[in-house]
């Protein structure tokens, strides 16, 4: 028994030993066969990637904004690039290409590193693809793919809300791109880049081991992108944009007699009067839709697509790359009365001195109130230097009477401070979409600003920059003269064009706030629905009035139409129809800081112009927003220039932007 369980239990050692023995030897040799059957199989078959047609972006009729080519690229194959190769490549690629050695240096190494291929020259010729046919031996790893080229027809038209392509930053390529993809760099083309970019397609080639190719394999198509349809009207955007360049020029003019070049004087420092820029757009008022937007000066993204050396993105103008309809922070100065004007109507705030908005007051030259906080006396100046007859709100609104607002302020600061009422009026101002984002369909939107005091406290415990430091000295940083300055949006009231845009639609149209927006619809390239962008409600203010509504609309009407209204010059001449316009004009007081020689530091005063234009006022369609930086006063500058768009908007003949007279 023991010597068959001896032979047995031998004979189990011996079977277990062998099944691990074979294991060990499957291991060894089966498994790395099959591993290098695969690699061999790889070193045979060779995938090219064929980039998919990126998809077009079209204006509401259909008209086409930014599309595709077919072109030709010459790209260079790292893992074909032996060292041995890389200096005579180099230089015969420099003159072919006209970059330079040091140029053509990097692209070429930076393909051997990762072992994959990189763009050397796009969009080229039929003279040098065929070339680099003939010389394939010499250009070791170069080859000619095609490619689809993106196309802005319209060239700088509209370059703000499109955007621009451009080749992967290292961070991209960081994120699983690949060096020859084509991503969107700003505006809607980087907003909705993974729906217009498409899916690549590939060709797979069996080749030899010196990358002879021996057939084809297989072949994937690419699949294009989608395609994005706007609300954009480009006739629209083209009056804007010539607007806004024609009023830009005249405030220029204006500045200096021969003009002025932004940013620089004979000696050196920043020229801070110099008119930098100007901002428009044009949004619907009963759905949010973005019919138009610029600012200028702008740029033409096609010299994105081939790449742009260092002299070229050196010579833009500064800021051109940048929408400042919606990154731009600027104080809303007098059009911001329009709220502060809604907030007293609704919440029965008269103004110091009288029982209703309805009565009467001075509106003085200036006013001093000692009241206001733990500093001294403040001393505020109406922008007509002078008093101004009895007025009540309405004709407060229609002349821009800092005084009256100023008046209704101190009834609030005086009843409600240091109350939960203390912010009625950011209360307001915050419902109408003040101090947020819109959400706009585009990149890098700003918020705006709007201060209390529990920002100030904020700052104050931070030593915010943006607090004066001698505020720290008292109880609390946040003063009454801060509320003053809040109310005729000036002090640190910062609001963007979009935002200033969006919060008069819902002040005219009864009280909802939509969400702006760029896109319509998205589709394929076949024509189906790949999804809808339906208007957006982002809030309703239920406490406003139709009483108070039908009487702002008056009001601005007035602004326009009356001979004492501060935008009256400049609608002069404006055709039929006059009487459907209304409007709020603003001038903002910026002080700008610099530094002489000696370091000190001197202060100078500039101003920014700003119009609120709104059409038909009786049932209000459109709302037109435009403000000239450094432009001087909004009734002289932004409003003449918001003209041409109103004409445009309200079927008149188009005419030249031209000055209108001084007026906050």
């Amino acid at each position: 028994m023991k010597s068959a369980w001896r032979l047995g239990a031998v004979g189990f050692l011996f079977l277990t030993m062998f099944g691990i023995l074979t294991l060990q030897l499957w291991r060894v040799q089966v498994v790395p066969a099959e591993d290098f059957a695969a690699q061999a199989e790889a070193l045979q078959v060779r995938p090219v990637y064929t980039p998919a047609p990126r998809g077009q972006i079209v204006d509401r009729a259909g008209r086409q904004l930014a599309g595709t080519r077919p072109a030709l690229a010459a790209v260079v194959d790292g893992s074909l690039v032996p060292e041995t190769a890389v200096d005579e490549l180099v230089s015969l690629l420099a003159a072919f290409t006209g970059l330079s050695a040091a140029e053509v240096d990097e692209i070429v190494m930076d393909a051997r590193d990762r072992g994959d291929r990189r763009v050397i020259m796009s969009d080229l010729p039929d003279d040098k693809a065929v070339y680099l046919a003939e010389h394939r031996e010499e250009f070791v790893g170069v080859s000619v793919i095609p490619v689809p080229q993106r196309t802005y027809p319209y060239g700088n038209l509209a370059s703000g809300i499109l955007g621009y392509i451009g080749r992967p930053d290292p961070v991209d390529i960081e994120e699983g791109a690949k060096p020859t993809d084509i991503l969107g760099k700003a505006g809607l083309e980087a907003q909705y880049d993974s729906e217009l970019q498409g899916t690549e397609g590939q060709i797979k080639f069996r080749v030899d081991a010196f990358r002879t190719v021996l057939e084809v394999m297989g072949e994937d198509f690419p699949d294009p992108g989608n395609t994005l349809i706007l609300e954009l009207d480009i006739e629209l955007q083209a009056v804007l944009e010539n607007a806004l360049r024609e009023g830009l020029e005249l405030a220029r003019a204006e500045y200096n007699e021969e003009g002025c070049d932004p940013g620089h004087k004979e000696d050196g420092t920043e020229d801070t009067g110099c008119p930098v820029r100007a901002v428009g757009l044009v949004q619907n008022v009963n759905d949010g839709s973005i019919v138009a937007m610029a600012s200028v000066p702008n740029f033409d993204p096609t010299i994105f697509v081939a790449g742009l050396d260092q002299a070229a993105f050196d010579a833009l103008p500064e800021g051109a790359l940048i929408n400042f309809a919606v990154t731009g922070q600027y104080a809303p100065a007098s059009t911001f009365k329009a709220l502060t004007y809604v907030m007293a109507m609704e919440e029965a705030i008269a103004p110091e001195g009288a029982s209703s908005v309805e009565d009467e007051i001075l509106c003085a030259g200036r006013l001093a109130r000692a009241e206001l906080g733990e500093g001294s006396q403040q001393v505020f100046q109406n922008w007509t230097r002078q008093d101004d007859g009895l007025q009540d709100i309405h004709d407060a609104l229609m002349r821009s009477c800092n005084t009256y607002f100023w008046e209704i302020t101190y009834a609030l600061w005086d009843q409600y401070k240091n109350t939960d009422q203390e912010n009625l009026l950011q209360d307001w101002a915050r419902q109408v979409g003040f101090g947020d984002k819109t959400n706009i369909d585009l990149p890098t939107e700003r918020k705006g600003l709007v201060p209390d005091r529990e920002l100030f406290e904020t700052w104050a415990a931070d030593k915010d920059p943006r607090l004066d430091p001698s505020r720290l000295d008292f109880a609390s940083p946040w003063f009454g003269g801060d509320l003053f300055q809040a109310a005729v949006g000036q002090g640190s009231m910062l609001s963007t064009p979009v935002q200033l845009a969006t919060a008069y639609a819902a002040l005219v149209n009864g009280g909802t706030v939509w969400q702006p927006r760029l896109v319509d619809e998205i589709r394929t390239e076949d024509g189906e629905l790949v999804t809808e962008n339906p208007p957006t409600v982002l809030n309703v203010v239920e406490d406003l009035s139709a009483s108070t509504v039908r009487a702002l609309r008056n009001d601005l009407r007035r602004v326009v139409n009356d001979p004492r209204g501060t935008a009256y010059s400049a609608f002069e001449g404006f055709g039929d129809n006059l009487e459907q316009v209304g409007g709020k004009t603003g001038t903002a007081e910026v002080i700008k800081r610099r530094e002489d020689d000696d370091g000190n530091v001197i202060q100078e005063a500039v101003t920014t112009a700003l119009f609120v234009g709104v059409a038909p006022v009786d049932n209000p369609e459109w709302v037109v927003v435009v403000i000239v930086e450094r432009g001087g006063s909004g009734g002289a500058v932004a409003a003449p220039t918001a003209r041409p768009v109103l004409q445009h908007l309200l079927d008149q003949p188009v005419t030249a932007v031209s000055l209108g007279e001084e007026a906050d």
